[in-house]
């Protein structure tokens, strides 16, 4: 539903304003994610009349003017005009405010600080509208008391650069540089994350990451990155030169589900890398190394747990199929190694070798013919009189090696490998 049709259904409520990032985008030829709305009657009197129309009004953050007001089952927030009375950090004292121009002095930039009614007109007191045109991102006012108020804007500037290729006006680029050593210790890490997670969606992320590097920011989140710019890799390989510069080339060309994997995929590389007198690093065993980072990383953002244990799998073997010949049984043992995360892992080997790998190296990812999960079971050994304990364990494992190393599927012949593996523990 377009944003003049909610308008039309809400509109009972006095003086209503589409306001934020539903307008930028709309100036810019963009379909807007959410309608937001803005409104000088108080939350309880937008509640009152909602119902008294037979809309459901939920007050979803009452005590900040927020109710949420669900049209055509379709939840939509609609704020009460504020003005700030005193700011320090994330929180703020406010009161309601009496006129658009007033709650649109509190948005973070020019691109931002825009309104539309029901009847298209636009309210742009702090020339929006002109930035939006120009590919500028501006703050509002005073940048230094922007970020201050909220320091987590210093991150979504370089989000919202990446999104829409904005380039950042040089006195909101020069406080978000003062502002930036701040940020980590005003900010939550889930924030953060949050910021990243949107950032990756579209876009040109490496804008973002190298923002944040600049701002040195990303250093500090993630230790790992630091001094990535001066690691010269080989330039039969990488032509593009160092360790960072190859990461947001991955990141760009990463789909976005697979992105923290473009980000991380190489992230053991500068505990690895050793000068070579051609002039370049080599970083023999990073997908190890880096694999052994990924937890404390993942723990330090947040990340989910899913996505913490695919991003171990997808860094420890993304240099596999480089190499490794593809013989059958590599490709078994690679494939059942990846198990339900091979999806990932062939999105971050596209995107991290371009255009240069071999044409053999994509067996690594084709389906096999012989089963790359275990034929013979616990149930099996079981029939054959067999136990669970140390020995079960030893002897399904003897099996699957042997599965994975010669392509067989017959029960009896596994069965037969096992009772050998079981033979050598002895």
């Amino acid at each position: 539903m377009d944003y003049q049709a909610v308008m039309q259904k809400l509109s009972f409520l006095p003086d209503l304003y589409l306001v934020g990032g539903a307008v930028r985008d709309i100036l810019l030829g963009l379909t807007p994610e959410d309608l937001d709305f803005a409104t000088p009657a108080p939350p309880e009197e937008v509640m009152r009349l909602a119902r008294a129309h037979g809309l459901e009004a939920i007050p979803t953050g009452i005590e900040h003017g927020t109710v949420t007001v669900l049209v055509d089952r379709h939840p939509y927030e609609v704020t009460t005009f504020r003005r700030d009375v005193e700011t320090f950090g994330r929180k703020a004292r406010v009161q309601w405010g009496q006129s658009i121009e007033q709650d649109l002095a509190r948005r973070d930039f020019t691109i931002g600080a825009i309104a539309l009614n029901a009847q298209g007109r636009v309210i742009d007191p702090y020339g929006g509208q002109q930035d939006i045109e120009a590919g500028v991102l501006r703050a509002v006012g005073d940048p230094a008391q922007r970020f201050r108020e909220d320091y987590l804007r210093v991150i979504r500037a370089g989000r919202f650069v990446a999104r829409y290729g904005f380039e950042i006006e040089q006195k909101t680029l020069e406080a978000a540089r003062t502002a930036a050593p701040e940020v980590l210790s005003h900010v939550a890490i889930e924030r953060v994350t949050a910021e990243f997670d949107k950032a990756f969606q579209n876009g040109t992320p490496s804008r973002f990451v190298r923002y944040l590097y600049d701002l040195e920011i990303l250093q500090r989140l993630i230790p790992e990155f630091e001094d990535t710019h001066l690691l010269l890799q080989n330039p039969r390989w990488h032509p593009e030169g160092d360790v960072l510069t190859h990461v947001l080339q991955v990141l760009d060309r990463a789909p976005p589900r697979y992105r923290w994997h473009a980000l991380l995929h190489d992230i053991g590389k500068k505990d690895t890398a050793r000068w070579k007198p051609e002039g370049w690093y080599s970083f023999h065993g990073h997908e190890r190394v880096g694999a052994d980072l990924i937890p404390r990383i993942a723990r330090d953002l947040r990340l989910p747990n899913d996505l913490r244990e695919e991003l171990v799998v997808t860094t420890a073997l993304h240099m596999v199929p480089v190499f490794t010949k593809p013989t059958p049984a590599a490709i078994r043992k690679f494939q059942a190694q990846a198990g339900p995360h091979l999806p990932a892992l062939k999105a971050l080997y596209e995107a991290d070798g371009g255009e240069r790998r071999s044409p053999e190296s994509w067996k690594f990812f084709e389906p096999q013919p012989v089963p790359v999960k275990p034929v013979l079971l616990g149930r099996h050994l079981i029939e054959r009189g067999h136990k669970p304990g140390k020995d079960f364990s030893r002897m399904l494992q003897a099996a699957y090696d042997w599965q994975l190393e010669t392509g067989e599927t017959d029960i009896e012949k596994l069965y037969q490998a096992a009772l050998k593996g079981l033979s050598r523990e002895a």
